[in-house]
């Protein structure tokens, strides 16, 4: 025991000083009253390991070479069972939630506990002789902490009762075996605090090492996503100003991106409908799903789904950020879809239509009927199914082509001959005129050249004007093949989009009533698959003329030959 003068000259401080330690229960007295307290010396040394990195020598007196710390050490490890139990009951103190534990967690905790003693120990063994090895590993522990969601406040506090334990447990073995073990525990503390602290120290830095790196790879990670979304991304405060856009929204919008940094939301989209509103867009009621179209400043109008939410920061609202995606060739296909379904549609209900009303006519009045016109009757029935079936061939044709999976059976093909068979299932084939010199062969599928040629002379006649020239003309390895009308030829502005499908039958100057244009495309996917092409030129008499070439045998045997 030593008293108040006594213990102010041990701990460096004045009498106050340690009076004022006293009164806010950092020292406790040990005898004495208020006037003349009186101080436990393992009291005096315990203060100094907690509150010093480097306890001052000159507070124990002796030879330091004359004692050895190890023996405090071993039998420090004898009582590493029992500094467990004290470190889980002071941890339940701190965290209350941990009395709902089962037995069995608590044993975990224990057991856990009690090795991280002993591992304490063992390092404290080397005292300030802690490589560099043992520092990296530490971090590793803390990293893995981190990457294992364990709480670093629960992680640290953990450690700051093992260390306090283990001061507290050395301070109470040494006054239980006298006072020269004092030697012991001094140099035992100030050489194992700094040590235990630096591998704390380690742990924590190897956590938020491991948590600050999660952190930035996840924002570059983010940061790399929104910048080459295809979908436009922005951001824009509570006055509706964008405080960042990605370049795909510039993009959407037509306009660089440094002129989007800064402008209004609503000034950058202009929606077609003067009456649209974009008050949804920043309105703090959930997450919105505004569907619009805008006109952008060149004039182009885009279809627009923008999905947007709500920008926080706690609980306090800083702004909004949406999600714009350019949705306009989706609804154009849609469009063309539902209109191609029309005009299908339209094209079986006609010859449908035809073949029910002969029908009727012949089941109630054939025995009425000449002859002559029972055979005109059946013309026609047999005139109209063969253009369901015609058209039914075409959509299968179509569907195989665009799958890439279309049957040709290519050979040497007569051309004036698969001409002439073609024209047999042309209604009013006799305002076509054949110029195919005899003995003209191409190396092609006969059906398929039968398809194209009906497809053509019937396109002719339906939008042009008899009479029909089929006309053919050997050009270098290839047979070219004309089809020329006499009618007003075709604006030049629909030219470019003559053999596609869906922009075809989506023409709004089309006329409905002429069929699906269906021919065309199929024509197209045909003479391609057969190793021509085709195209469109305006007739020298102003009419319309289809173009196409087909391979000769001749290219076919060239090229075995050279193989």
């Amino acid at each position: 025991m030593v008293g108040l003068p006594e213990a102010a000259e041990l701990l460096a401080l004045t009498e106050e000083g340690v009076r004022a330690l006293a009164d806010a229960g950092y020292l406790r007295p040990a005898a004495g009253g208020p006037e003349r307290p009186a101080f436990a010396l393992g009291d005096l040394k315990a203060f100094l390991a907690r509150v010093s990195d480097e306890g001052p020598d000159d507070v124990f007196l002796g030879d330091p070479d004359s004692v050895d710390p190890q023996a405090l050490l071993d039998a420090l490890d004898g009582r590493a069972d029992e500094m467990a139990r004290r470190a889980f009951d002071v941890f339940q103190s701190v965290f209350p939630e941990t009395a709902g534990w089962s037995l069995s967690e608590q044993a975990r905790f224990i057991d856990q506990a009690r090795k991280r003693f002993e591992a304490i120990l063992a390092v404290t063994g080397q005292g300030e002789a802690v490589d560099d090895a043992l520092v990296g590993e530490l971090e590793t522990v803390g990293a893995a902490a981190a990457s294992t969601g364990s709480s670093l406040p629960q992680l640290l506090v953990v450690l700051r009762i093992s260390r306090d334990l283990v001061v507290q447990t050395a301070v109470e073995v040494a006054e239980e075996r006298g006072r020269h073990w004092g030697l012991a525990l001094s140099l035992l503390l100030t050489r194992v605090l700094p040590a235990i602290d630096r591998l704390t120290d380690a742990i924590a830095r190897g956590y938020w090492n491991a948590v600050v790196h999660r952190e930035e790879e996840s924002r570059d990670r983010y940061e790399n996503v929104v910048e080459h979304s295809s979908d436009g991304i922005y951001e824009v405060d509570l006055d509706g100003c964008i405080q960042y856009a990605n370049p795909s929204f510039a993009v959407i919008l037509g306009r660089p991106i440094d002129e989007l940094d800064g402008a209004r939301l609503a000034d950058v989209l202009s929606p077609v409908g003067p009456a649209t509103s974009l008050e949804a867009l920043t309105a703090d009621i959930g997450p919105q799903r505004v569907e619009l179209t805008v006109i952008r400043r060149d004039g182009v109008h885009r279809t627009l789904d923008i999905r947007t939410l709500a920008r926080r920061a706690g609980n306090e609202l800083v702004g909004f950020q949406g999600v714009v995606r350019d949705v306009t060739a989706q609804r154009e296909l849609d469009a063309q879809k539902n209109e191609f379904l029309a005009l299908i549609t339209q094209d079986l209900r006609q010859p449908l239509t035809t073949i029910l009303g002969l029908g009727v006519t012949l089941e109630g009045y054939a025995s009425e009927l000449p002859a002559d016109r029972v055979g005109r009757m059946g013309g026609s029935i047999r005139h109209q199914a063969e253009r369901i079936s015609r058209l039914a061939d075409d959509l299968y044709d179509i569907s195989r082509i665009e799958a890439q999976s279309l049957m040709l059976s290519p050979r040497e093909v007569d051309l004036a001959g698969t001409v002439d068979a073609a024209l047999a299932s042309v209604f009013d084939s006799s305002q076509v005129e054949v110029r195919i010199p005899a003995g003209t062969v191409v190396h092609a599928d006969s059906r398929r050249v039968e398809q194209v040629v009906a497809n053509l002379v019937e396109n002719a006649l339906v939008h042009g004007a008899p009479p029909v020239v089929v006309e053919a003309r050997p050009s270098g390895r290839s047979v070219e093949l004309s089809v020329v009308d006499h009618g007003p030829g075709v604006p030049e502005p629909l030219v470019p989009t003559l053999f596609s499908r869906l922009r075809t039958i989506g023409r709004r100057d089309r006329d409905r009533a002429r069929g699906t244009g269906l021919g065309l495309a199929l024509v197209r996917g045909l003479v391609e698959a057969m190793g021509g092409r085709v195209w469109y030129e305006a007739s020298e008499d102003g009419g319309g003329c289809f173009r196409l070439t087909l391979p000769t045998p001749q290219l076919y045997r060239s090229d075995r030959s050279r193989t």
